[in-house]
């Protein structure tokens, strides 16, 4: 069998490009390795609509995905398959072939049409005392609050920047928790170099900068401990984080915690499309690889589409936009038709506004960005930046070279969480652009798999 579309993410992006397919005849297959469908901003909406606290805590915005999840499920041209994680992905003459694990079976999946609507994930934050136990991404704790409804207890120490950042703030003080402080690495008001931008982002996404603006406001008002401008952060402690120590203004502070909490922004999760071989970029705007698309989300392989998040950091409404954008172009490729999608690209174009202040706004921290010698970039290999600083004046000329001198990004996240940081080490330390130097090349399984499975695969093709 092989299906027309194949969508990879169960989050706005991939749901609203299954609804629009729907709407036109056209069957599609979702698969997502959660249990259940939302994607990270409206993770366990179903389960959380019998806890109305819960829901309350996380606002508006995050129970607009009951209704959109609902109208999916209901619809008979989307099929669902949950729980299942993708480690393999061709792009053929005919087709795309996935590799899959369906309750730990090896299957291969085929489709004529394949949209990667995987997302987001937060940026890797490497400072002094990260790798403590007590040190943790905001990404993190609100997973844990979507999932299980666990916050974090009072005494906590807030660190980061960016839309995210705030929002995870204000959803705790709604909960009733009482931080120890708030240390934020951006500056109170917009550089005057940035005024432009930010009243761009005002004209055209209004509700969106008001929003941001309310969530800040909402911290003030609480009276929470906020030191804007830090610019130096290190957890301490022997085994377990007991303190933070940063610097703001030329000033040094220090909080005594067990918890700190880190935000540095989000990067599209690329990790899927590298493997296919779609062609990326190095944006220096949002300090990322992005995939090279068209409007539409096509990529460079014609049978692969990028869809929300993953092709550039744009947030959930845009990414339902550019879901049905890319349903519609898929739609006329397969009916062999014209499609006019003006009224989504005005949408998206506005986005794209704010996005730009944004990106301006709340660049990646300079402490993070260039960590001193003893800060470990690579966990898995216990790696730091000091060795690889040191690996470089050898003569290494690239992440994938590095390979060859040390185990960096061949740990278990494959380079997931210290790709762009050594990326950035390389360029400060050589002089040369991240563009020119490269990013690790992933390779296949994306995800364990055991001889059985491989042994196996060849009996259970779909």
């Amino acid at each position: 069998m092989i299906h027309d579309v194949v969508i990879l993410g169960a989050g706005p992006a991939g749901i609203s490009c299954a609804l629009e397919l729907a709407q036109n005849g056209i069957h599609s297959l979702i698969i997502d390795e959660n249990p259940a469908p939302g994607g990270q901003i409206y993770r366990g909406i179903e389960q959380n609509q019998s806890n109305q606290e819960i829901t309350n805590w996380l606002g508006v915005d995050y129970q607009i995905g009951k209704k959109l999840i609902s109208k999916a499920k209901d619809n008979q041209n989307i099929e669902w398959k949950l729980n299942v994680s993708v480690w393999d992905i061709r792009h053929e003459a005919q087709f795309c072939e996935l590799g899959v694990l369906i309750e730990d079976r090896a299957q291969v999946i085929r489709a004529r049409n394949v949209v990667l609507a995987n997302g987001a994930m937060e940026r890797p934050t490497p400072f002094k005392g990260w790798t403590l136990p007590g040190v943790m991404t905001i990404g993190a704790a609100q997973t844990a609050l979507k999932q299980s409804g666990i916050i974090p207890k009072n005494g906590v120490v807030l660190a980061g920047q960016g839309p995210l950042f705030y929002l995870y703030t204000a959803q705790i003080l709604e909960a009733g928790v009482k931080p120890r402080a708030v240390l934020d690495f951006s500056t109170r008001w917009p550089s005057i170099e940035n005024i432009p931008s930010a009243l761009s982002a005002l004209v055209n996404a209004p509700r969106y900068v008001l929003k941001g603006l309310y969530l800040r406001n909402k911290i003030k008002r609480r009276k929470i401990p906020h030191y804007y401008g830090v610019d130096s952060l290190s957890a301490l402690g022997e085994e377990l984080l007991t303190s933070v120590e940063f610097k703001t203004n030329g000033a040094s502070k220090s909080f005594n915690t067990d918890l700190l909490l880190v935000h540095d922004g989000v990067v599209p999760n690329t990790h899927v499309s590298m493997a296919a071989g779609c062609e990326h970029y190095w944006s220096q705007s949002q300090s990322a690889w992005l995939p090279k698309v068209n409007q539409a989300g096509q990529s460079s392989l014609d049978k692969i589409w990028i869809s929300g998040d993953g092709v550039s950091i744009l947030g959930a409404e845009a990414a339902k936009l550019r879901g049905k954008a890319c349903a519609q172009q898929i739609e006329a490729t397969l009916k062999q038709t014209v499609n006019s999608r003006k009224t989504l690209d005005r949408k998206i174009f506005r986005l794209q506004k704010l996005r730009e202040f944004l990106d301006r706004e709340y660049a990646p921290a300079k402490f993070i960005t260039e960590p001193d010698d003893e800060t470990l970039l690579c966990r898995c290999e216990s790696i730091s930046a000091g060795t690889i600083r040191k690996i470089i004046d050898q003569g290494c000329m690239g992440p994938n070279q590095l390979r060859a001198f040390c185990r960096a990004g061949m740990g278990p996240c494959m380079g997931r969480q210290c790709g762009l940081s050594i990326g950035k080490v390389f360029e400060k330390h050589t002089g040369y652009s991240v563009a020119d130097i490269g990013h690790f090349s992933v390779r296949t399984p994306l995800k364990p798999l055991t001889i059985e499975q491989l042994a196996t695969l060849e009996t259970n093709i779909e």
